[in-house]
């Protein structure tokens, strides 16, 4: 249990400043209120890792599952999305950046496709606490910004200390879907093109 608090102790401080920065660079673009929120999204994450984390970094591979409610909708009536993720990075059980794509299913045929990469990554005992920023290239939102937040436990955290190392993790992921700055127009659905 101690343990657990020392992971969330880390989710609580360290990422969320990352998170700040992304969505702060956007709020000076002539708009004195600050970025607009087009989605944002809360749910559950599932991810896998091949080769599995150990305390030696290498280069793995992820692919994630997300299921997420939206309760915050600006322009559009999408409520749910699941979205997947492919992404790799040189890994371990204590750090490790990646970046990779996300694909969002938004509901009647409505799709994303977002490039992201980490911002911040650690990885203490194969717990993962990430926050990735990127841009939607396109589909629903192009060119819009994304900042996606993870923190999910591992399924067997002592896998990290043998050859096969942690297979998997899941946990609570939040994501958030920013306007563009100007030059960057983003292309988002309208109430009649929501689910």
């Amino acid at each position: 249990m101690r343990s657990l608090r020392k992971i969330w102790s880390v989710a609580a401080a360290v990422p969320l400043i990352a998170f700040t920065l992304p969505i702060a660079s956007t709020a000076h673009a002539g708009d004195q209120r600050g970025p607009l929120v087009l989605m944002e999204c809360v749910g559950t994450v599932a991810a896998t890792y091949v080769p599995g984390l150990t305390y030696l970094p290498k280069p793995t591979a992820i692919r994630s599952h997300a299921v997420v409610g939206c309760p915050v909708s600006a322009g559009s009536q999408f409520t749910q999305a699941t979205f997947g993720g492919e992404s790799s990075g040189t890994l371990s059980c204590l750090l490790g950046p990646s970046s990779g794509t996300l694909t969002f299913q938004w509901g009647k045929g409505k799709t994303s496709t977002a490039a992201i990469r980490s911002v911040t990554a650690v990885r203490p005992n194969g717990n993962v606490v990430n926050v990735s920023t990127g841009h939607i290239t396109s589909g629903a939102f192009t060119g819009a910004l994304v900042v996606n937040e993870v923190t999910v436990l591992a399924s067997h955290p002592t896998d990290c200390l043998t050859p096969k190392g942690v297979g998997s993790a899941s946990g609570p992921v939040t994501v958030t879907i920013i306007q563009a700055s100007p030059g960057h127009p983003e292309k988002h659905p309208t109430k009649g093109e929501g689910l």
